[in-house]
């Protein structure tokens, strides 16, 4: 039995897109061939990897044993490029990052762009996840590096953690809501309206953090998805709410937000690059992390 490790490749991205057509999207290929790569990997294992029968994918007992092969395959073949490149000097291979939403957008797209540039043949993928997942995906080893807020980082003895910078999360309004430039105590904020993210986000512990700061009752609304939409709505006037700096700077200066002077002021917290403990970062990943620094200390 030959195994073609090309279509091992195709099976892995089809479990990790969660389907044939999103892996066809990926891999710039047509669904006919995608599926065409895993029928021929099935036939020539002689079993089924996939079940077809219900809506979503679904692995069969065959397929979950093939798939941390596959893993492990790509593992190999991401050190071997890493190895090759320590000895050609030009960093090469994959790099996959993991971070929030929030830091995806207003961090690390900006490092990934001059990356991208600078080493034209690393393939990039940035995951965008809730801090948990993406933990989850760092201990696992499906990220190498994962950009995340420090108190969740930091806990578990499987991580190393460089701190990168500190993030202040600030309380904004729509102009006219708060009264401009005076300090407002949690009385006043007690009879405002909060806008929250979803359970889950790294902004909504924030905020959960700062209402207990100041001594207000917990939310217990659902919660807006996505710093975009919690800013537009408080643009739109139907609340104040607590969120990271980057997310707003540039409302701010164009005057769509104002800032709110709380007392007790909202503490700044540090953003943290987290790596694996059991493994050594390649070459590519090195320069990621140096190029993250060297735009967190701009």
């Amino acid at each position: 039995m030959k195994l073609n490790l090309h279509r091992l490749w195709v099976f892995e991205q089809v479990v990790e897109c969660g389907g044939f057509s999103a892996a066809a999207r990926k891999l710039y290929m047509s669904q006919p061939s995608v599926s065409q790569h895993v029928h021929r990997l099935e036939a020539s294992l002689r079993t089924t990897l996939i079940d077809r029968s219900g809506p979503q994918l679904r692995l069969t007992a065959q397929g979950r044993v093939l798939l941390q092969y596959a893993q492990q395959f790509s593992s190999l073949a991401q050190e071997t490029a890493a190895a090759i490149g320590r000895v050609s000097g030009a960093p090469s291979g994959r790099l996959v990052v993991g971070s929030t939403a929030t830091y995806s957008s207003y961090l690390l797209l900006p490092v990934f762009s001059r990356f991208a540039e600078l080493f034209p043949g690393v393939e990039c993928q940035l995951r965008t996840a809730n801090t948990t997942e993406i933990t989850r995906q760092l201990t696992d080893g499906e990220v190498r590096l994962a950009v995340l807020p420090g108190d969740r980082a930091g806990g578990s003895p499987h991580h190393r953690v460089e701190p990168i910078l500190d993030e202040q999360f600030l309380l904004v309004a729509h102009p006219g809501h708060l009264p401009a430039g005076r300090v407002v105590t949690p009385c006043d904020l007690a009879q405002q309206r909060f806008l929250f993210r979803e359970e889950g986000s790294a902004t909504r512990r924030a905020q959960d953090d700062a209402m207990a700061l100041w001594g207000l009752p917990p939310s217990q609304c659902p919660g807006v998805t996505g710093n975009e939409m919690l800013k537009q709505a408080v643009i739109a006037g139907l609340g104040v709410a607590v969120m990271p700096q980057r997310c707003v700077a540039q409302e701010l200066r164009d005057g769509h937000l104002a800032l709110a002077r709380p007392d007790p002021g909202l503490p700044a917290r540090t953003i943290v690059l987290a790596t694996s403990r059991e493994t050594s970062l390649s070459p590519a990943e090195q320069e990621f992390a140096r190029l993250l620094r060297t735009v967190a200390d701009a």
